[in-house]
């Protein structure tokens, strides 16, 4: 297995669309983000190209110039040691969440994080011998950052999955934040949401302008197959919200399942014993994986899609 990162340009700016004007709207103001891909060791440079898996990590962690969140993850690991790739970007410029006062843990799944997603997935395209077609992931935060780059239709998605997925900007960030309200002051800074005489923040779901996946109309006909798993009893992110969205899904005729545990909190890839012979290679790096339910069922939903 060998990790390399590397940097893309992202354009920052997001035009105020609402405003009536004669001059100039939209402007460019790149900032550099830091990506990440893991290559298998059946990686060649000019063999059969590689499967690449985008995994979207959650506000516990970054993507930083060396280290991430994603690359000490079994499933990520699981993943390399079946001769998959995996990419993550940390979605949040550095250089400009710090001047814009926004925790860099904190993407939110954004149009800039998507931005960034797709500019590193052409970046991996340029740079890699891969398969054109990605499968995307995502955990917690990146349960918004993975639904929405699907939703975006920028690049090919196969098949979409997600651990307690974050997908309501109102019901979830704004409503409940986590980490002491980081996740909503990062909203209300990059959305540009009003503040009260208090100095809170107003919400307001037309400046979200379609980066919410629970009221976004065209995640109803969701583009892609899409598996969430949750447990029950989250405190962190609302399962409720991940059943109604998977309904829509699936009352519009989309393929879309929810994987429930009834306990668990906030980490469903941690719940149940290991399994005993799971279907893949569990030997990564020299050390035997330890492989839970979630886990080998997020493993197996990848590979019935992979041709």
């Amino acid at each position: 297995m060998e990790i390399r990162r590397f940097s893309i340009p992202v354009n920052c700016y997001l035009p105020d669309a609402d405003t009536v004007t004669d001059g100039l709207q939209d402007r460019e103001e790149l900032f550099d983000d830091h990506g990440m891909i893991m290559l298998p060791d059946t990686y060649s440079e000019d063999g059969a190209p590689t499967r690449m898996v985008i995994n979207c990590h959650g506000a516990g962690g970054t993507v930083a110039t060396d280290d991430s969140q994603v690359e000490h993850q079994v499933l990520a690991q699981y993943l390399l040691a079946n001769g998959y790739a995996v990419m993550d970007v940390n979605g949040l410029p550095d250089d400009y969440g710090r001047a814009q006062g926004i925790d860099l843990r904190n993407n939110i799944g954004s149009p800039i994080a998507v931005r960034s997603y797709v500019k590193a997935y052409l970046y991996c395209m340029t740079h890699f011998n891969l398969k054109r077609e990605v499968f995307v992931h995502g955990g917690s935060m990146g349960g918004i950052s993975s639904t929405n780059l699907v939703l975006s239709g920028c690049i090919p998605v196969i098949a979409h999955s997600a651990y307690c997925p974050v997908l309501d900007t109102y019901n979830e960030i704004f409503l409940h934040p986590w980490s002491g309200g980081l996740p909503k002051t990062a909203l209300g800074k990059i959305y540009r949401l009003d503040t009260d005489e208090n100095g809170e923040y107003i919400y307001d779901e037309a400046k979200i302008a379609g980066y919410n996946p629970a009221k976004n109309a065209k995640a109803a006909l969701y583009p892609v197959p899409v598996k969430f798993w949750h447990c029950i009893n989250d405190q962190t992110v609302s399962w409720e919200v991940t059943k109604s969205f998977v309904d829509r899904i699936r009352e519009n005729g989309g393929m879309a399942q929810l994987r429930t545990f009834p306990y668990g909190g906030h980490e469903p890839q941690l719940v149940g014993e290991f399994v005993e012979n799971p279907c893949g290679n569990d030997v990564f790096c020299g050390e035997k994986l330890q492989i839970r339910p979630a886990v080998e069922e997020a493993f197996i939903w990848m590979r019935s899609f992979d041709a």
